[in-house]
C-alpha cells in the first residue's frame, strides 16, 4: 500500500481549463506499507520547482517559499522514481484521494503519460471512509485527533501529513474500515 500526499501551487480548476493554467505539484511524499501488517517498507519525498512562482497564500499554507523550490527538479524529472515506487502495488491511500490523484494526473497529462502510470487498482480515500464519524468530511487534523486522541503536531508539509495519515490508516484497519 502506498500512502501519499501532494502539496501544490493551487487548487485544481475546471476540467476544461487550459493545462498551463492548472496547478502543479510542489512537494510529493509517500510511504510504502506492506498490505498485511501495514509496516513501513520505504519512503519517497521530494520538492518540485513549478513553472511559475508560487503565490504568498501557498507559502502561508505549506510553509514552502519560492526560494525553497529554486533549483529543485520539475515533477517530470522525478516521475521515474514515483513510477518505480508505485509499481506493483495493489492499494494507494490519501486524505482526499481524488484531489491528490487529480494533481498527479495533471502532471501526467502534461507528459502524455496518464495511461502509462502504474496506478494501484484500489484507491482508498480517508475522507470518504470516515464521513460517517461526524456526518461530514473531516480534515486530516480532525481525523487524526479522533483516531489518536491528540492533535497533529504540524500540517501541510507532505511527509508530515503522510506520517500522520499512516497512523490513521492503521487505526482504520483496526476499526475494520480498510
Amino acid at each position: 500500500m502506498i500512502v501519499f500526499d501532494t502539496e501544490t501551487s493551487g487548487l485544481i480548476g475546471p476540467q476544461n481549463a487550459p493545462l498551463d493554467t492548472q496547478p502543479e505539484i510542489i512537494e510529493f511524499a509517500a510511504i510504502k506499507l506492506d498490505d498485511h501488517f501495514l509496516e513501513e517498507q520505504g519512503r519517497l519525498t521530494f520538492l518540485c520547482k513549478p513553472s511559475r512562482e508560487i503565490v504568498p497564500k501557498i507559502t502561508e499554507i505549506t510553509g514552502l517559499t519560492n526560494e525553497d523550490l529554486k533549483g529543485q527538479p520539475s515533477f517530470a524529472r522525478k516521475l521515474p522514481l514515483v513510477e518505480d515506487f508505485f509499481r506493483g502495488e495493489r492499494f494507494c491511500a490519501a486524505h482526499n484521494c481524488g484531489y491528490d490523484i487529480g494533481m498527479m494526473e495533471l502532471e501526467l497529462r502534461r507528459l502524455n503519460r496518464v495511461r502509462r502510470f502504474p496506478w494501484p487498482t484500489e484507491q482508498l480515500c480517508t475522507v470518504e471512509l470516515t464521513t460517517d464519524i461526524k456526518g461530514y468530511r473531516l480534515k486530516l487534523g480532525q481525523l487524526y485527533e479522533i483516531a489518536m486522541g491528540k492533535p497533529m503536531a504540524e500540517a501541510h508539509r507532505a511527509m508530515v501529513d503522510v506520517e500522520h495519515l499512516v497512523e490513521v490508516v492503521r487505526w482504520l484497519r483496526a476499526q475494520g474500515k480498510i
